[in-house]
């Protein structure tokens, strides 16, 4: 047992051989966690490697390379876009729509 006793000049340490066992005990605690970690990082390596080897055998799927057709949206009157978007602005702030003036109003491609 690692005992400690009061002097004029400061501690003194009795208790060698406990000291020793202690740092023994410590290393190698130390050491059985880093084989440990070390034994997880090649284990997710090996999985990591089996599953791309896996992954190459199996057959790939044919990708499509022909362009889905565009649908094109009728432009329709412009009123009833305005008046549409008008009445969403209007019900999403809670009030009428004649409060609310709408100054620009351009299409996004």
């Amino acid at each position: 047992m690692l005992l400690a006793e009061e002097s004029t000049v400061g501690l003194n340490f009795t208790g060698g051989a406990a000291a020793t066992s202690t740092l023994i005990t410590f290393l190698l605690g130390l050491g059985i966690v880093f084989i440990g970690l070390i034994a997880l990082i090649l284990i997710i390596k090996l999985m990591g490697w089996i599953m791309r080897k896996a992954q190459k055998q199996q057959p790939q799927p044919e990708q499509k390379t022909e362009a889905a057709p565009v649908e094109r949206i009728p432009e329709g009157d412009r009123g009833e876009i305005i008046a549409a978007v008008s009445a969403a602005i209007a019900t999403v702030l809670g009030e009428s729509v004649s409060g609310i003036r709408i100054v620009s109003f351009k299409k996004v491609d």
